[in-house]
């Protein structure tokens, strides 16, 4: 399949060459494991959202390949990286759906595929502090610590902004409460009602939260190498992350930043007389709270029922 446009289009939207590998390999075992075909999107001159998406969606899919040939110099690494793959899988399920259900308008389903990217998002956070969870989660998935509230309580205790509001909002959706799907279009006249600012908001949340998966990773494996020299392949995802929250990333761009200011019933109270306005996903402040959970020394732990 002669991809040549795509490429040409990713030159034009500033993706720096040294990248294009990475992106194309993702591409590749995205679209032979029948997932979405690479000529279905970066068709355009001019990036949206969805483009975007992919771009991070692509390189975290190669990741993948890094991660399966680095051997891992901690044990707790290698029960994150199982938590990394199990999770991919999903999330590239995931992001096949919301493909299909936003070309066709579906957008109250959409928010359900995104409430789910959120929740593994989150897991995969819990599992980054303590990679013991995995395998505790592996053999009782029911066990309440793994209740998507408690799990979300949890990293808010520990410092972890999870952006609460757009969980919130996904699962009001969810459960058909009629100011959500007001806010929607749901209630508007007509079954399949097109939307672009809707459809736009879908493909940020999922940006943003593949994007956060992704930092994840590279911070993880960033710190199992610990002093060493840095592999190459490595190095290069690095660089591209910094690129991506130079560039796409950008929590004020005026196509995201609207998204981030939660509704009034979901503004949460943050001390006396003081209230959280507007959340982010703070990606250099979660990478600081891993760290803690890692570096040698005076280790950071989680809360006792947490602490295995």
């Amino acid at each position: 399949m002669d991809n040549r446009k795509q490429i040409i289009n990713l030159l034009e939207n500033k993706v720096p060459k040294e990248f294009l590998e990475i992106l194309y390999k993702g591409a590749q075992y995205y679209q032979n494991n029948n997932g979405v075909s690479l000529n279905t999107y970066w068709e355009n001159k001019e990036f949206d959202n969805r483009d975007e998406f992919y771009i991070v969606l692509n390189a975290y899919f190669d990741l993948r390949f890094l991660i399966e040939k680095l051997p891992y110099k901690n044990d707790w690494c290698g029960k994150f990286d199982s938590a990394f793959f199990i999770t991919m899988k999903s999330i590239a399920q995931s992001a096949l759906a919301l493909d299909k259900l936003t070309k066709y308008y579906c957008y109250a389903d959409s928010f359900s595929i995104c409430r789910s990217m959120i929740s593994k998002l989150n897991f995969l956070l819990i599992c980054a502090l303590n990679p013991n969870l995995f395998e505790i989660w592996f053999d009782n998935p029911k066990d309440e610590r793994f209740l998507e509230g408690h799990i979300r309580q949890e990293l808010r205790n520990n410092g972890i902004n999870t952006v609460s509001h757009l969980y919130e909002l996904c699962s009001e959706i969810i459960h058909g409460h009629p100011i959500a799907l007001n806010e929607i279009g749901f209630l508007n006249k007509g079954l399949f009602l097109n939307n672009p600012r809707i459809n736009n908001d879908l493909w940020v949340i999922a940006k943003f939260v593949v994007a956060l998966s992704y930092h994840i990773i590279i911070s993880m494996t960033l710190l199992d190498n610990g002093a060493g020299k840095i592999p190459e392949q490595l190095d290069l995802h690095d660089k591209l992350l910094s690129w991506l929250k130079e560039k796409i990333l950008v929590n004020n761009r005026v196509d995201h930043i609207f998204l981030f200011f939660p509704e009034e019933r979901h503004v949460e109270k943050v001390g006396k007389n003081k209230f959280e306005i507007a959340t982010f996903y703070d990606f250099n402040s979660i990478s600081t709270q891993i760290n803690k959970f890692h570096r040698k020394g005076q280790k950071k732990t989680l809360s006792k029922k947490y602490n295995i």
